[in-house]
């Protein structure tokens, strides 16, 4: 097995790859996806930072740290923070991350708060290494999901029993 990582589409079969996971929504996964999980957000926060709940009088006073990718608007503060009546209101300071994975590191360090796609967080969140932020609206799906996509129809037995795998693995997770 060989797992390759990256945010560019690749053609399955002409790249000699048997499977893929893709995040899209729905209307643009591609015909016999199979749906691993859904995508939902919510702020999330380092627990030493004592924060249990956010409102637009207490942004004044907080770092929000910010995925800072154009190409994922439903991502960003500035759309979550309209969509709760706060666009006006401005934090003490933003931090943008170019990497997911980085924001959340920063989060984990007790940096600021960061907007969590919970269902990529779980662990943290189960391990109270990260909690939620408790908000006016309660965590909103994005639209997006994580799917498994096959290279072919009818794999070989032994991309089905990956594939099985990898659906097995999402369901055990997304029934915590």
């Amino acid at each position: 097995m060989r797992v390759s990582s990256n945010n560019r589409v690749a053609d399955l079969r002409n790249e000699g790859i048997d499977l893929a996971i893709r995040y899209t929504t729905p209307a643009l996964a591609p015909a016999g996806a199979q749906r691993l999980f859904g995508e939902t957000l919510a702020p999330v926060a380092h627990p030493s930072l004592g924060l249990h709940s956010m409102d637009a009088a207490a942004l004044p006073g907080l770092c929000l740290l910010a995925f800072d990718d154009p190409q994922h608007p439903w991502l960003q503060w500035s759309d979550w923070l309209a969509a709760v009546g706060w666009a006006e209101a401005k934090p003490q300071a933003v931090l943008h991350f170019n990497q997911y994975d980085q924001m959340i590191q920063a989060a984990l360090a007790g940096q600021g708060v960061a907007l969590g796609r919970l269902e990529l967080i779980q662990p943290l969140l189960d391990d109270k290494r990260l909690v939620r932020v408790a908000a006016p609206t309660p965590a909103q799906p994005s639209g997006h999901a994580y799917w498994l996509i096959h290279a072919e129809e009818s794999p070989r037995e032994d991309v089905r029993h990956v594939a099985a795998w990898l659906m097995d693995e999402a369901r055990q997770s997304s029934g915590r």
